[in-house]
């Protein structure tokens, strides 16, 4: 085709971004799809269908392979009788060569397209493409590839997963305007009998016909990558009149590869569409991602924050199977010998949580810190036995230091406001649970934990806001509801008490700290007999409560003196 004489319009790439860029700003209804092609894979190592069609017409030639012959003489003979046969074009017989070559094994050539398809992965433009379609309402593609590149660059760079229709049975599920990031395979998923054969690339199946009418309603078509070489697309868009596509579709073709054929030219034409000369598939979806608003810095810094919080979840899961595990779990999480530079904070908190005794546990946990003074999981797992052994002022100043070096971990907050509560040290303890709220204001830990501090500070009323918060964030939560409980008791409002008592022993029966509170509201009902044999319930499930064992016996003394007492417990 030639620009002289060709009455299809041919822009010049800057054109083509300008146009992009003016319709996105001011046409908000409008969308734009991309149909990609092989060639948008071959930068990602994918293998495109010319040099597969060449593999395999040499599969073919070695199956008849004489000496005296040559392969490109043999391929000029049009050996498998191809109409239309054009040997420096096999791209174009791509379907029939596939079809000879795996006749009678249609598995073997499945498995060579999933070999082809593995030697790859994403390369920079479907990073481009993951942003474009997870920031801008420019969020569908359409491909004849089998290749899951859109996919897998959406999870990785775009932390998305989007829809995948990968059979025509499922056609009817791309709707257009959705909320998620589409990708409909018209040639069907690799793995779910992909059609690679001349009657099925060659006609579009009719679930697709009806879905890709209803997206170009409101799409404009972008095409990358994409020859036009399967009838089943390109007959489809054929038949379809000007009006059926929403704005005028944009042809990108690779400018060294030269122009495209007479039909792409002809289909265009009919369309009012534009040819576009463009550099490869990572250029151009760097030019369109920047006309958009992508920046590639903002997308490593989500990468690495991204990855980096992957990682620390994965090690908090290990340390958490480790100490919820039995010794042999323990034993086969336990990191390999390791020099004391190569070690991570999980590798020091794996040892140190095997060790046999709480002195070897801190005397490791101190030596982690040392190595790694800049972890603050180390200096938050070493502020946690600290407290269990009464090192509590030690234990505030790791829980500190771990502070400084990740102030947005509201745990670290929590734990340390209890062991500055334990000290007397009420007011510090106090914006300590404030800044665990402030950064996770559903964390039911430190509504609990605070709404306890703030009936010592006796503020029993904002103590009832943030119980009934940590119960409607966790209507299960046996402490909060315990101590709710109690607040109640202390208050003599006995008919609330008993109702939600009534409730936690429907979740836990056997749980002797609702037994022994059960027993306080009978007590306090002056049900002295039933509460007496209440709580003597509560110390068969607990034998060793001294909490009980006092209750039971201030109940015995008001039996015995004939009166009645109060109970200010508080748990």
């Amino acid at each position: 085709m030639d620009r002289e004489t060709s009455t299809v319009q041919v822009w010049a790439l800057k054109g083509f971004l300008d146009e992009l860029k003016r319709i996105n700003d001011t046409m908000e209804d409008r969308r734009f799809v991309f149909i990609l092609g092989a060639g948008a894979s071959i930068q990602s190592g994918v293998k495109g269908a010319a040099p597969l069609a060449r593999e395999w017409m040499q599969m073919l030639f070695h199956r008849v392979v004489s000496p005296e012959t040559d392969f490109d003489s043999w391929l000029k003979l049009n050996p498998l009788e191809i109409d239309n046969w054009q040997p420096d074009n096999l791209a174009g017989h791509y379907p029939e060569i596939f079809a000879r070559c795996f006749s009678g094994d249609h598995e073997a050539g499945f498995a060579e397209l999933e070999k082809a398809i593995e030697a790859g992965s994403p390369s920079f433009g479907y990073a481009v493409l993951a942003w474009i379609m997870t920031k801008t309402s420019h969020n569908m593609v359409i491909t004849t590839n089998f290749d899951n590149l859109v996919a897998d660059s959406l999870y990785i760079y775009g932390r998305r997963s989007p829809h995948v229709i990968g059979h025509e049975t499922l056609a009817g599920y791309l709707k257009p305007l959705a909320r998620r990031p589409m990708v409909a395979k018209i040639h069907r998923d690799l793995f779910t009998d992909p059609i690679n054969d001349p009657d099925g690339t060659g006609q579009l199946k009719k679930p697709w016909e009806d879905a890709l009418k209803n997206i170009f309603k409101f799409y404009t078509p972008i095409f990358i990558g994409y020859g036009g070489n399967d009838g089943s697309l390109m007959n489809f868009l054929s038949d379809l009149s000007p009006r059926d596509i929403s704005g005028r579709p944009f042809w990108c073709y690779y400018e060294p590869g030269g122009q495209p054929n007479g039909d792409i030219a002809a289909l265009m034409q009919k369309h009012n569409g534009v040819l576009v000369p463009t550099p490869d598939w990572d250029q151009l979806m760097l030019d369109i991602g920047n006309l958009w608003g992508y920046k590639h810095d903002d997308q490593l810094k989500d990468l690495e924050r991204y990855t980096k919080d992957m990682k620390q979840t994965l090690q908090e899961q290990v340390l958490n199977t480790s100490r919820e595990g039995g010794e042999d779990i323990k034993a086969k999480l336990l990191p390999k010998p390791k020099q004391e530079q190569d070690k991570s904070w999980l590798d020091w908190t794996l040892e140190a949580e095997n060790k046999s005794t709480l002195e070897e546990k801190l005397e490791h946990y101190q030596r982690a810190v040392e190595a790694l003074p800049e972890s603050p999981e180390l200096h938050f797992n070493y502020a946690n036995w600290l407290s269990e052994t009464k090192q509590k002022e030690e234990a505030v100043r790791h829980y500190k230091e771990a502070i400084i070096l990740d102030p947005e971990d509201y745990e670290i907050y929590n734990n340390c406001a209890l062991v500055l509560e334990s000290l007397g040290e009420k007011e510090e303890a106090e914006l300590h649970y404030k800044q665990a709220l402030k950064l996770n204001s559903v964390y039911t830990f430190a509504l609990n934990n605070y709404a306890l501090l703030l009936e010592d500070l006796d503020d029993a009323a904002t103590a009832e806001v943030y119980y009934k918060k940590a119960l409607e964030f966790d209507p299960e939560y046996s402490k909060a509801m315990n101590n709710y409980i109690c607040l109640l008791l202390n208050q003599k409002r006995l008919e609330e008490a008993e109702l939600l008592l009534h409730r936690a022993l429907d979740l836990s029966p056997e749980d002797p700290v609702f037994v022994e509170t059960k027993s306080e509201l009978l007590f306090a009902q002056e049900k002295y007999q039933d509460a007496l044999n209440t709580i003597e319930r509560a110390l068969e499930l607990d034998p060793g409560s001294q909490q009980a064992k006092d209750i039971k016996a201030q109940i015995e003394q008001e039996i015995k003196r004939g009166k009645k007492g109060d109970s200010h417990r508080k748990k």
